[in-house]
Protein backbone atom coordinates (compact mmCIF):
# COMPACT_ATOMS: atom_id res chain seq x y z
CA UNK A 1 0.00 0.00 0.00
CA UNK A 2 1.08 3.15 -0.94
CA UNK A 3 1.89 6.31 1.67
CA UNK A 4 -1.32 8.12 -0.13
CA UNK A 5 -3.31 5.49 0.25
CA UNK A 6 -2.43 4.83 4.07
CA UNK A 7 -3.15 8.38 4.56
CA UNK A 8 -6.36 8.02 2.92
CA UNK A 9 -7.59 5.40 4.26
CA UNK A 10 -6.55 6.95 7.64
CA UNK A 11 -8.54 10.35 6.94
CA UNK A 12 -5.76 12.00 8.11
CA UNK A 13 -5.68 15.54 7.39
CA UNK A 14 -2.88 18.14 7.10
CA UNK A 15 -3.16 21.16 9.84
CA UNK A 16 -1.74 24.20 10.56
CA UNK A 17 1.45 23.80 13.01
CA UNK A 18 1.19 26.03 16.05
CA UNK A 19 4.03 28.32 16.01
CA UNK A 20 5.06 27.81 12.53
CA UNK A 21 4.92 29.46 9.44
CA UNK A 22 2.09 28.07 7.23
CA UNK A 23 3.33 25.17 5.01
CA UNK A 24 1.45 23.25 2.58
CA UNK A 25 1.98 19.68 3.18
CA UNK A 26 2.36 17.10 0.45
CA UNK A 27 -1.04 14.82 0.34
CA UNK A 28 1.74 11.85 1.40
CA UNK A 29 3.78 13.36 3.72
CA UNK A 30 3.02 14.72 7.94
CA UNK A 31 2.82 18.22 7.80
CA UNK A 32 6.35 19.81 9.32
CA UNK A 33 5.09 21.38 12.79
CA UNK A 34 6.63 22.46 15.48
CA UNK A 35 8.90 20.77 17.98
CA UNK A 36 9.32 17.50 15.40
CA UNK A 37 12.63 16.60 14.46
CA UNK A 38 12.93 14.57 11.06
CA UNK A 39 15.84 12.20 9.90
CA UNK A 40 16.09 12.56 6.39
CA UNK A 41 18.57 10.49 4.07
CA UNK A 42 19.11 12.24 0.60
CA UNK A 43 21.58 11.04 -1.81
CA UNK A 44 24.66 13.46 -2.42
CA UNK A 45 24.01 14.42 -6.18
CA UNK A 46 20.70 14.02 -8.03
CA UNK A 47 17.53 15.56 -7.42
CA UNK A 48 15.96 15.64 -3.49
CA UNK A 49 13.20 13.18 -2.58
CA UNK A 50 9.37 14.04 -1.75
CA UNK A 51 10.62 13.84 1.76
CA UNK A 52 13.38 15.93 1.67
CA UNK A 53 11.96 18.42 -0.43
CA UNK A 54 9.09 18.47 1.95
CA UNK A 55 10.93 19.10 5.28
CA UNK A 56 13.69 21.67 3.20
CA UNK A 57 10.78 23.91 2.43
CA UNK A 58 9.01 23.40 5.89
CA UNK A 59 11.42 23.15 8.95
CA UNK A 60 12.79 26.10 10.71
CA UNK A 61 16.35 24.42 11.02
CA UNK A 62 18.52 22.13 8.77
CA UNK A 63 21.50 20.43 9.83
CA UNK A 64 23.04 18.28 7.35
CA UNK A 65 26.53 16.79 6.63
CA UNK A 66 29.16 18.39 4.67
CA UNK A 67 28.60 16.00 1.94
CA UNK A 68 25.42 17.41 0.75
CA UNK A 69 26.28 21.55 0.80
CA UNK A 70 25.71 21.56 -2.71
CA UNK A 71 21.98 19.69 -2.52
CA UNK A 72 21.14 21.96 0.82
CA UNK A 73 22.44 25.10 -1.28
CA UNK A 74 20.35 24.47 -4.07
CA UNK A 75 17.59 23.75 -2.60
CA UNK A 76 17.36 25.87 0.99
CA UNK A 77 14.65 28.31 0.26
CA UNK A 78 14.72 32.16 0.73
CA UNK A 79 14.86 32.86 4.10
CA UNK A 80 15.43 29.51 5.53
CA UNK A 81 17.86 28.52 8.02
CA UNK A 82 21.07 25.53 7.67
CA UNK A 83 23.84 24.48 9.55
CA UNK A 84 26.78 21.81 8.72
CA UNK A 85 27.27 19.25 11.05
CA UNK A 86 29.53 19.13 14.00
CA UNK A 87 30.86 16.26 15.88
CA UNK A 88 27.99 13.84 15.75
CA UNK A 89 26.94 13.79 19.85
CA UNK A 90 27.20 17.73 19.50
CA UNK A 91 25.07 17.70 16.34
CA UNK A 92 22.27 15.08 18.26
CA UNK A 93 22.45 17.46 21.18
CA UNK A 94 22.36 20.63 18.79
CA UNK A 95 19.36 18.78 16.77
CA UNK A 96 17.31 17.91 20.02
CA UNK A 97 17.47 21.51 21.93
CA UNK A 98 16.36 23.19 18.89
CA UNK A 99 13.08 21.12 19.23
CA UNK A 100 12.54 21.17 22.23
CA UNK A 101 13.22 25.26 22.02
CA UNK A 102 10.00 25.10 19.76
CA UNK A 103 11.45 24.71 16.47
CA UNK A 104 11.08 22.51 13.36
CA UNK A 105 14.69 20.80 12.46
CA UNK A 106 15.56 18.63 9.69
CA UNK A 107 18.53 16.41 10.27
CA UNK A 108 19.63 15.59 7.00
CA UNK A 109 22.12 12.45 6.32
CA UNK A 110 23.75 11.28 3.48
CA UNK A 111 21.95 8.22 2.08
CA UNK A 112 23.58 5.01 1.91
CA UNK A 113 25.74 4.96 4.90
CA UNK A 114 26.96 1.59 6.18
CA UNK A 115 24.42 0.40 8.65
CA UNK A 116 26.58 0.71 11.59
CA UNK A 117 27.22 3.85 10.76
CA UNK A 118 23.28 4.90 9.94
CA UNK A 119 22.31 2.70 12.89
CA UNK A 120 24.45 5.04 14.98
CA UNK A 121 23.46 7.82 13.49
CA UNK A 122 19.94 7.15 14.29
CA UNK A 123 20.66 5.77 17.90
CA UNK A 124 22.57 8.83 19.14
CA UNK A 125 19.43 11.40 18.24
CA UNK A 126 17.53 8.49 20.25
CA UNK A 127 19.44 9.17 23.42
CA UNK A 128 19.98 12.49 23.51
CA UNK A 129 15.94 12.42 23.38
CA UNK A 130 16.12 10.08 26.37
CA UNK A 131 18.10 12.09 28.26
CA UNK A 132 15.48 15.02 27.32
CA UNK A 133 12.62 12.43 29.21
CA UNK A 134 10.66 11.76 26.03
CA UNK A 135 8.65 9.04 26.35
CA UNK A 136 9.87 6.02 25.07
CA UNK A 137 5.91 4.76 23.75
CA UNK A 138 5.75 8.13 21.34
CA UNK A 139 5.22 7.22 18.37
CA UNK A 140 7.23 7.83 15.72
CA UNK A 141 6.81 7.99 11.54
CA UNK A 142 9.08 6.19 9.19
CA UNK A 143 8.95 6.34 5.67
CA UNK A 144 10.56 4.52 3.94
CA UNK A 145 11.41 5.02 -0.39
CA UNK A 146 13.15 1.42 -1.85
CA UNK A 147 15.53 1.59 -5.17
CA UNK A 148 12.24 0.43 -7.00
CA UNK A 149 10.43 3.16 -6.18
CA UNK A 150 7.73 1.55 -3.42
CA UNK A 151 7.17 3.33 -0.41
CA UNK A 152 6.17 2.40 2.83
CA UNK A 153 4.48 4.39 5.63
CA UNK A 154 5.45 2.75 9.46
CA UNK A 155 3.98 3.83 12.47
CA UNK A 156 6.30 3.08 15.47
CA UNK A 157 7.77 3.15 18.89
CA UNK A 158 10.35 5.34 19.45
CA UNK A 159 11.97 3.19 21.74
CA UNK A 160 12.22 0.78 18.72
CA UNK A 161 13.54 3.35 16.14
CA UNK A 162 17.18 2.12 16.34
CA UNK A 163 16.03 -1.37 15.85
CA UNK A 164 13.60 -0.81 12.84
CA UNK A 165 16.16 1.41 11.33
CA UNK A 166 18.75 -1.52 11.12
CA UNK A 167 16.48 -3.71 9.47
CA UNK A 168 16.04 -1.47 6.40
CA UNK A 169 18.85 -2.30 3.42
CA UNK A 170 20.95 0.62 3.00
CA UNK A 171 19.73 0.97 -0.33
CA UNK A 172 16.04 2.39 1.12
CA UNK A 173 16.41 6.08 1.59
CA UNK A 174 14.34 6.46 5.06
CA UNK A 175 12.37 9.83 6.58
CA UNK A 176 12.03 9.79 10.12
CA UNK A 177 8.76 12.26 11.48
CA UNK A 178 9.77 12.46 15.99
CA UNK A 179 6.95 14.47 17.37
CA UNK A 180 9.06 14.64 20.54
CA UNK A 181 8.38 18.13 21.73
CA UNK A 182 4.99 19.25 19.38
CA UNK A 183 2.13 18.77 21.91
CA UNK A 184 3.98 20.44 24.74
CA UNK A 185 4.06 24.02 25.36
CA UNK A 186 7.60 25.22 24.08
CA UNK A 187 9.18 28.66 24.68
CA UNK A 188 8.31 31.42 21.95
CA UNK A 189 10.80 30.96 18.31
CA UNK A 190 13.67 34.14 18.20
CA UNK A 191 15.15 34.77 14.64
CA UNK A 192 18.20 31.82 14.56
CA UNK A 193 19.81 33.72 11.53
CA UNK A 194 17.87 36.21 8.62
CA UNK A 195 18.61 34.17 5.90
CA UNK A 196 21.37 31.23 4.55
CA UNK A 197 23.80 28.98 4.97
CA UNK A 198 25.83 28.95 8.54
CA UNK A 199 29.39 27.91 8.64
Amino acid sequence: MSISEIIAADGLAATAPRRHRAVAALPTLPVVASGQLWLVELAVAGALSASARHVMDGANVVIYDRALADAVAGSLPLGGYAEPAAAQDATASRCVRFARDGWSVARLLPARLAQRERTRRVQDIVDELAAAKVAGRLPVTILAAGADGIEERLEARFDDLAAIVASYPRDTLLAIVIDAFGGGAAAPLQAVAANGLAG
